[in-house]
């Protein structure tokens, strides 16, 4: 959704994203072992290029029909607005409770949807996170490869928080079949190079359409 005219916050935004620079990858996952950028990283790379544009953003929080919704609204002094939101399932997960799973759901959609709407990437993230627009000759050459299972169920396959695959631009999937290709060529256990592999014949299947 947005203003009637985005005139002036689409000058704004361009001159901003010029001096973003890339959110700094300040985190660890332990679980594929790979380093992002938080929340506060992104705003952090963020903040200084918005507000010397006149841009701000503010995100809200709603909770319905057992899922949670981040709407990012992003501003310039103009009055002129343009809006994204993003919904996930709010999920039982072991060893947590609803309010701790709650939270790290709304910040990891806050970090996506901030990331989005702004165009803010980090150097490396295999797990489907804050990336830059992959060239087409990326997305070409991580679809070369004969895919090895269905499209729904490639698609149906989520990342470590909880995104399905087929709700994944096709550019950032190339970026993660680049990253997890380089990934099996490192020293892993066989049950994380399994994984990789599972994900990689995902995401092969879902570019080959």
């Amino acid at each position: 959704m947005k203003s009637d005219s985005i005139a002036q916050l689409a000058k704004a935004l361009s001159m901003a994203q010029g001096e973003m620079k890339p959110a700094k990858m300040d985190s660890f996952n332990p679980f594929l072992k790979n380093r992002y950028a938080d929340l506060g990283s992104v705003i952090e790379a963020a903040r200084p290029a918005l507000t010397k544009n006149g841009l701000s953003f503010s995100q809200f929080v709603e909770t319905s029909n057992g899922g949670v919704t981040v709407e990012t609204l992003l501003m310039h002094a103009s009055g002129e607005w343009l809006s994204t939101a993003i919904t996930m399932p709010l999920g039982e997960e072991k060893g947590r409770s609803l309010v701790q799973n709650a939270g790290s759901i709304i910040t990891y959609l806050r970090r996506y949807s901030l990331s989005a709407i702004l165009g803010i990437y980090a150097d490396e993230d295999i797990d489907g996170g804050e990336k830059k627009p992959a060239p087409k000759a990326a997305v070409v050459q991580a679809a070369q490869s004969q895919p090895t299972m269905a499209l729904e169920t490639a698609q149906a396959v989520t990342n470590s928080q909880g995104v399905k695959y087929g709700e994944i631009p096709v550019e950032t999937l190339a970026h993660m079949a680049n990253s997890i290709t380089k990934e099996l060529a490192k020293d892993h256990t066989p049950e994380d190079l399994e994984n990789y592999r599972y994900k990689l014949s995902a995401i092969q299947t879902i570019l080959a359409q």
